[in-house]
């Protein structure tokens, strides 16, 4: 029997669905098979076990989430505009899949050896480059002396954190999704800025130096 690369990929999108929200040991290959529209057996055909399922979404969700973040940061733009560009990329790609997030960084640790070899392949973090812009911004006098892995860990922290936290954010602070979906937008505009202030007075743009927090005519 010749494989259907169409069925192949249907069973791959809900299967994604399904593992994103309940993880390796919730899902269920029967509830796969059922919204799929095909029969179990068919779905042990293709992926022949619920592992090898998993492993191929897990690597599909590193496919879309890491290679054009990657791509940004070790780009030749200046350091302000791969902010607004990094910024941009994970929240678009993250807005469609909003529970891909807290998946990956779970099966991070759950399955290092998997993401180590991905991204072993899929090419590193240029830290050099962004570290000779970062030193370059502190000889200009533009930047504050930080530290490059700082940098990148506050720039991850600050797009990351409210989708892997969403469920115990909007418990604390009874937000319904379209509250919460609003934050997320106020968010996404604000982190540019953020970063800015972080990094020092002179990466800012006119219209956004502040005094703690106000905008300055």
């Amino acid at each position: 029997m010749q494989k259907d690369t169409g069925t192949e990929q249907l069973i791959l999108r809900n299967a994604e669905q399904i593992f994103y929200l309940r993880g390796f040991d919730g899902a269920r290959m029967q509830e796969i098979a059922d919204r799929s529209g095909i029969n179990k057996a068919l779905v042990h055909y293709y992926y022949r076990s619920k592992a090898r399922l998993f492993d191929a979404v897990f690597v599909a969700a590193l496919q879309r989430l890491l290679p054009p973040l990657v791509g940004v940061l070790n780009s030749e733009m200046a350091l302000e505009k791969k902010i607004d560009a990094f910024v941009e990329a994970y929240f678009s790609m993250v807005s469609s899949h909003p529970f891909m997030p807290g998946f990956v960084i779970q099966e991070m640790h759950r399955n290092p050896a998997v993401f180590r070899k991905f991204a072993g392949e899929s090419g590193l973090l240029d830290l050099g480059k962004l570290n000779r812009q970062l030193e370059a911004g502190v000889a200009e006098g533009r930047y504050r002396n930080i530290a490059v892995e700082q940098f990148v860990i506050n720039l991850l922290a600050f797009c990351a954190f409210p989708f892997i936290a969403r469920q115990a954010i909007q418990a604390f602070g009874a937000f319904d999704d379209k509250r919460f979906e609003q934050i997320l937008d106020e968010r996404r505009s604000s982190i540019p800025g953020w970063m800015a202030e972080m990094l020092g007075p002179g990466a800012l743009p006119e219209k956004r130096q502040t005094s703690r927090g106000a905008e300055q005519p």
